[in-house]
């Protein structure tokens, strides 16, 4: 049974900053959302906002308003109606850092009685006032970010050589272009024509979506990443049986002020990579100088992935900034100059990519 919670986003929910929020709002195999918390966007359903059409999830400016409604909604005491409801952050800041008004709205969400659920950096638990009000109110404070302890952590043995399934990498040319909904749109699709296919989440929203296997990968010391990149394909491989599992990349293989990927092609042995591309952006997402970090052409993106021993299988778009003429001339333009399908997710699905799958699946059989 799926958990009811809001999402809190602080005046943010329009913007990159909240593709927690935004995927949550897709989809979530734990959580039952009821409502976003957002002042700049109030009065309109969520789902408009991320796709374009309603999903019955309403936005409200403050905690006090949600309350309101719900008890309205539930016919009992406002004082009643937030306890035991979790309330997730739903944005990322910079550094992963709480900001003041985001943690007032932390202390109210508590003083309701409501959990917290918290992927940022900022840790919860280090915070003597959130944690004592969390005591006064009998609701817990979820860190999901905060990491193991070393010992147990996995470290890579090797072990994915004995691996069957093939894997594919969901790569993007920058970080929040969307590859995790990309990689969860082309499981369902595959699975839909018959591919049994499983998804390696590594970031705080797979998780929260109900992801079963995987890790948060920004929050796990370096020298861990690739076992347990491979420890949760591993099981994965072992316990599903998969036709195909798909990586959900983080990053980008040459953002400055993170750059990520290179495990999944050398330690967990990704041999086919889709990469995610927005042809407005022209700069590397970076808190600073962002002028002084152009973005390379795509060309030498793919480039670089052939030499780390890997081959992009397919391009999807993200049509950010984009009209529809500009995003089909775009798409037209890049399936002449690489020779490879351009596919629009959002706009389009991804059922055009399952035949590429397929290919790919049978090339693997073949050669190993």
């Amino acid at each position: 049974m799926k958990e009811t919670a809001i999402i809190l986003t602080s005046g943010k929910f329009n913007s990159r900053n909240a593709k927690t929020a935004f995927g949550l709002i897709r989809t979530s195999e734990q959580y039952d959302i009821l409502a976003v918390i957002d002042q700049n966007t109030a009065g309109q359903d969520a789902g408009e906002i991320v796709d374009g059409k309603a999903v019955d999830i309403p936005i409200h400016a403050s905690i006090k308003d949600f309350i309101n409604a719900h008890s309205s909604k539930l016919k009992n005491a406002p004082e009643e109606s937030g306890r035991g409801i979790y309330a997730i952050i739903g944005i990322a800041t910079s550094g992963g850092v709480i900001p003041e008004e985001l943690r007032s709205e932390l202390l109210e969400a508590l003083s309701c009685g409501m959990h917290i659920v918290n992927g940022l950096h900022h840790y919860l638990s280090d915070d003597s006032e959130i944690v004592q009000t969390a005591q006064d109110n009998q609701a817990k404070l979820l860190d999901i970010r905060k990491p193991k302890r070393a010992r147990d952590h996995s470290f890579w043995t090797g072990n994915i050589l004995k691996v069957r399934a093939p894997r594919i990498a969901m790569f993007g040319t920058d970080c929040a272009l969307g590859k995790r909904t990309s990689s969860l749109w082309l499981r369902d699709a595959c699975r839909l024509h018959g591919i049994r296919t499983e998804m390696i989440y590594t970031g705080q929203t797979g998780k929260l979506q109900g992801g079963r296997y995987g890790f948060i990968l920004d929050s796990t010391l370096n020298d861990f990443v690739s076992g347990e990149l491979e420890s949760a394909i591993v099981l994965c491989d072992q316990e599903e049986n998969p036709d195909l599992i798909l990586l959900e990349g983080q990053s980008s293989l040459r953002n400055p002020s993170g750059p990520c990927g290179s495990e999944y092609l050398c330690s967990a042995l990704a041999k086919g990579v889709i990469l995610q591309y927005a042809p407005q952006q022209k700069y590397y997402l970076t808190d600073y100088d962002r002028e002084f970090w152009p973005m390379p052409p795509i060309e030498e993106e793919l480039e670089l992935i052939r030499l780390y021993g890997a081959e992009t299988l397919a391009v999807t778009l993200n049509s950010s900034n984009l009209t529809e003429n500009e995003l089909r001339t775009e798409q037209k333009n890049l399936e002449d100059r690489l020779g490879i399908p351009v596919v629009c997710p959002k706009e389009d699905g991804m059922e055009r990519l399952v035949p590429v799958v397929q290919e790919f699946l049978n090339l693997q059989k073949a050669t190993n």
